[in-house]
């Protein structure tokens, strides 16, 4: 038997009717629904930013309260770097900001050539300042960037570390000013690169920086879990956390983060190297791009790229095989509010616990919010894989 995880990222919205995945046209989800186990899942603890980091790691397993020190460096330890002890890494991203106001979190979702040549551009240029300040700045993907800092004063580290810095996203559309990293030499940071960046005719005028946090470590996944897994994602965030948890992150091409991706190349790739007894994880991002666009049509056509392209794809080449699927979006991203949302999140188990797609908990005929919360199950997030997996729920 073979086992996949797949997270449609930001996919749920609330649970109420209209919503962009009970509009989307959902064949293979459905056909789901009615031979699964449907239910509802909380993957942000309270009390905990609604992020990828802190959905992620729910859904794997780990504790958040234990191990979500910031998405920054999970995503840096996704290209490799060693991070050192006594240092901060910090999102970077690329933004579009025009009198005052964050236009765009994505700079319209730039792409990697041009994101790469302005990162490029920004350490040539800021050469001494960064030196100066035992600064690195690393391309990450498209918009998403980093800053790694080194800080020896312990004092200043930890008060830095905890400084608040709210992700662009959430401010979409409002004045920055009271907004802005306090941190002083990031503001002075800020400000030359937007006087570098003037000079650009792209959508990237400002850089942003927040998420920031220390070297993490993860306990091993296969021996949590007994079980190897293989993952495929565009984005840091899920890629950083796979190496650290030793999962094997597999390199597909053409694959973006957004509804221009190689969908079929994920679920490809993924099937080629995930053998029997281990666990294939294919994440998709450009449900919750589309959600902080704030538009439902789009969110609504990537739920459905997502199924036909992703879950579709997998089903037909599977058709002969003794397969289990997990769909769990990491949490909500609606677009009435082009944010996340620290809600529950709806979740399908398939095969059914009862195997026969005839009990009360498969009886659904679609997968949407509503319909899994109409099964009255509610699980902690960090809890669903491990039902998944469990010799019990076969």
């Amino acid at each position: 038997m073979r086992y996949f995880v797949l997270i449609p990222d930001g996919a749920a919205e609330k649970f109420e009717r209209g919503t962009p995945l009970e509009k989307a046209k959902t064949e293979n989800l459905d056909y789901l629904a009615r031979k699964s186990f449907l239910g509802v899942a909380r993957t942000i603890p309270h009390g905990l930013p609604p992020g990828s980091d802190i959905g992620t790691l729910s859904i794997l397993g780990y504790d958040p309260y234990k191990f979500a020190k910031g998405r920054a460096p999970l995503e840096l330890s996704a290209k490799g770097v060693d991070i050192p002890e006594k240092a901060l890494v910090f999102r970077m991203n690329l933004v579009k900001v025009k009198d005052g106001v964050i236009l765009d979190h994505s700079a319209g979702h730039i792409k990697d050539e041009e994101a790469k040549k302005i990162i490029e551009k920004l350490n040539l240029n800021l050469k001494d300042f960064l030196q100066s300040n035992k600064m690195k700045i690393f391309f990450g993907k498209s918009y998403r960037n980093y800053l790694l800092w080194e800080i020896d004063d312990e004092k200043k580290l930890n008060e830095y570390e905890k400084t608040p810095h709210i992700p662009p996203h959430d401010i979409l559309g409002q004045k920055i000013e009271k907004f802005i990293t306090p941190i002083k030499e990031l503001r002075e940071l800020t400000k030359l690169c937007e006087e570098i960046l003037k000079s650009e005719s792209n959508s990237a005028n400002s850089v942003w920086f927040w998420g920031q946090g220390r070297k993490i470590v993860l306990p091993q996944f296969e021996k949590i879990y007994g079980k190897r897994a293989h993952l495929v994602s565009a984005v840091d965030i899920l890629r950083g956390i796979g190496k650290l948890a030793g999962i094997n992150v597999i390199d597909v091409p053409g694959i973006t983060g957004y509804i221009d991706s190689n969908f079929e190349g994920k679920v490809d790739y993924i099937l080629d190297n995930t053998k029997d007894g281990e666990i294939g994880i294919i994440h998709v991002e450009a449900t919750d791009e589309t959600g902080h666009e704030g538009d439902p049509e789009k969110k609504k056509y990537a739920i459905e790229i997502f199924d036909k392209r992703v879950l579709g794809r997998l089903l037909e080449k599977t058709k002969d095989e003794n397969i289990k699927i997990l769909v769990i979006p990491d949490h909500p991203t609606p677009c009435e509010i082009r944010t996340h949302s620290p809600e529950p999140v709806p979740f399908l188990i398939y095969p059914c616990i009862c195997n026969n797609g005839k009990c009360f908990f498969c009886s659904k005929q679609r997968f949407t919010e509503l319909s899994a919360l109409s099964n009255g199950v509610f699980f902690d997030g960090r809890l669903v894989l491990k039902f998944f997996l469990s010799e019990k729920n076969r």
